[in-house]
Order: structure tokens, then sequence, then C-alpha cells
């Protein structure tokens, strides 16, 4: 069986993250002007789209429950029930036990039936969180009266690693002839039970996730300046993905479309910082040329990357960066990004206005910015990917 270092480096390895996650966008916020263009494209595309004609017609309860049931982008599935359950149902003579009673269609049915404010639903549909669920119709020999009860034991995980696991079990209503309905509605009480149990640990929110897997503390730890500049720091998002890190996004004071947008996030690999930031920076350019060229393929003009020399304020720091710039009908939009490194962390900068204006206030950025320690996880998932780049050097050394 893989140690848990094993099993972390293998969730965190660059590859399997991008298979797991190629349907969520790469952002929470519009990094750019070129983002900007490429959603407004979308969104007209969706509008004049026959699919949204069919949103306006009216369809009878039982088509919405089949699509609701069958809507494939909510991660909750039937599974089979634990070992330990199982052998407790051996072990007890009164009792008869029906084991994974509930199909992926019940199971998201009541859900949805529970989840009244929509946000457990909206954690689990397109993202790397999922439910497991087994069930189990539990029949127990009072006396001469028999009586039914629902089990259910729910896993929820996040990228294949356990989060939480609980067991709930309610007495099914006698009172309710038609089975099906019974079941229906035990597993209804059972799922709003779980809902505000995860509800009051908040375990879908991003400081649990990074407080479990023991990434940084980013809300306490990491220090940014509420002023850069004539940029005022605005709001700022935890990612829910340990390896994407935190947000700070600065609105400029007199023009509220130009953003200036701090990231900070761990270094995936022990390789140079050097050779990190400019693999960073290639694939944003290879996002932001493959979003411009639904624009045109003469409308981007962007620089090679390059390192910033001799800047004013600024000691032992090695900042990388690229400008591009949009070609428009009336007055061009820009988009520059810088980068480096601090600690254990890549810092970056995005800012949707031209280098000559921001590249006189990266020094006071850089040295106002405090980053976390490194934390177990990352120290853990490095350790675990050293170990096996020397095993593979290993294995094919003759």
């Amino acid at each position: 069986m893989p140690s848990m270092p094993e099993v972390l480096a293998e969730r965190f390895n660059d590859q399997k993250v991008r298979e797991q996650a190629a349907f969520i966008k790469k952002r929470f916020a519009l990094l750019s002007f070129l983002d900007i263009c490429f959603y407004c494209l979308v969104l007209c595309l969706l509008l004049v789209s026959p699919a949204n004609a069919a949103d306006s017609i009216d369809v009878d309860s039982s088509e919405q429950n089949t699509r609701i049931a069958n809507g494939t982008d909510i991660s909750i599935y039937a599974a089979h029930v634990t070992e330990e359950l199982q052998a407790w149902c051996q072990t007890k003579s009164t009792k008869i036990c029906d084991l994974n009673v509930l199909s992926q269609t019940d199971l998201v049915t009541s859900l949805h039936a529970a989840d009244t404010s929509g946000d457990v639903i909206k954690s689990l549909e397109g993202t790397e969180y999922q439910l497991l669920v087994g069930s189990t119709k539990i029949i127990d020999s009072v006396g001469n009266t028999l009586v039914e009860e629902l089990l259910l034991e729910i896993s929820a995980q996040w990228r294949g690693i356990t989060l939480d696991d609980i067991q709930l079990t309610v007495v099914l209503d006698k009172n309710i002839g038609d089975t099906k309905q019974r079941m229906a509605k035990a597993s209804k009480k059972l799922f709003s039970q779980w809902i505000k149990s995860a509800s009051d640990k908040q375990l879908f929110s991003a400081e649990y996730l990074y407080q479990f897997l023991g990434a940084s503390d980013y809300k306490n730890e990491l220090k940014v300046p509420n002023q850069i500049g004539d940029f005022s720091l605005s709001r700022q998002h935890l990612f829910n993905d340990p390896m994407k890190g935190m947000l700070s996004r600065y609105i400029h004071n007199d023009f509220e479309l130009a953003v200036f947008d701090v990231y900070v996030y761990p270094l995936k690999t022990n390789d140079s910082a050097e050779s990190q930031s400019q693999n960073e920076l290639k694939l944003e350019q290879q996002d932001i040329r493959a979003i411009s060229q639904a624009l045109g393929k003469d409308a981007l003009v962007m620089s090679d990357i390059y390192e910033l020399k001799n800047i004013t304020g600024l000691r032992d720091t090695q900042v990388f960066a690229f400008e591009a710039q949009l070609k428009t009908d009336s007055d061009p939009l820009y988009a520059t990004q810088y980068l480096y490194v601090k600690s254990d962390k890549v810092v970056k900068f995005s800012i949707n206005a031209p280098a000559r204006i921001t590249n006189n206030l990266i020094a006071d950025a850089i040295n106002a910015i405090i980053v976390p320690a490194e934390s177990s996880l990352m120290k853990q998932v490095r350790q675990t990917d050293v170990g096996q780049r020397s095993s593979k050097h290993t294995s094919i050394a003759p």
C-alpha cells in the first residue's frame, strides 16, 4: 500500500492535476483584457445558441426530476458499503441487512431535494470534490414488530483524498405504504442531516481543505500591502486547490477597470526558481495565444519573456516578465505579467496596463509582500518527488 506522502505526490503531480482539472476554468478572476474579450465572445455565442431557447420552454415535474437525476456533472456516486458494516450485519442474528439499496439516481434526487440552498450541489458540480455514498436498509425484529432503518455511509473526497466520513441512520416511516417513497423520504432526511454537519464544519471551504492537507495558511500568514501605487486592495480569494494559493485583487483608485492581480502559490518541484519562473510564464503565454486566436491572428503583439534588470529599490530578486498588446479599432488593450520566487512560493503580478506604467510599481510591491513558510504538505510532496526521480534514474542506469 502506498504511503501518504506518495499518495499526496500523485494527487499533486502536474500531469495528474491537468488531467483531472481539464474541465475546470484555470482562473477564478479575469486575469487580463484577453480573458474579458474571450468570455464576451463565448457569452455572445451562448446567447444566440438554440440550446438557450430550451430554457424558456416549460417542462413537467417528472421530466425535471429525470434531468436532475441524470445530471452527470454532479459528483455523487453510489459506493459499496464498508467491510466494517458488512461484518456488523453478519454478527447480528436479529437484523437483516439489504446492502447497496440506493442507486446514483436515487442519491442525486435526494441530495437535490435536501439541498434547499443549492450550496452543496454547487460544490459537487464541475469541481474536484465528490461524494461516495454507501446505503443499507436494516430490518430489525423487535418482539413481534419489524423496524426498518436506512443507513448511509457518506465519504466526502477532494481529488481522491478523503476529507470526512460519517454514518447516519433513520427509521423508515411505516405510515408511508410505497417502499420507494418511504426510502426517498428517509434518504432526504439523512442528507439534510449531513448537509448541516458539512455546513457546520465548512467542509467545502478552501480553509478546511488547506488545514486538513497541511497547506500554507494564506489567510493569516500572507502579508500584502493595502496599496500598490494608485491601486487599492479590493478583495482576496483563496482557491480550492493548495497548488493555486491565493489571489489578491487591486483596483485603480480612479479607473475601476484597471486591475492589478497578485497571485501567490507554491513552487511545484525542486527545480531551479529561474526555470520554474520561465515555465510558468510560458504557460501564461500559451493561454493568451489560444484565447487571442478568436480575435484574429494579427491582433496580438506579445514580447518574449525577459528578466527585469536594475530595478531601483530591489536587490537579490530575479523578476521575469512579458507584455502583451491587443490592437483594436480604438485604443489598444494591454496586459503585463511579472513573476518571481520568494521562499518556496511563486508570486505573480497580472496587470492590464503597459509595462512603462507598471514597472515603477514592482519594487515597492515585492518589498511589501511576505509569503507563508513552506507547508508540511509541500515538504512531503517535494520529498516524494525527489525520491521518485531518484528511483527512475536508478532503474534506467546500466
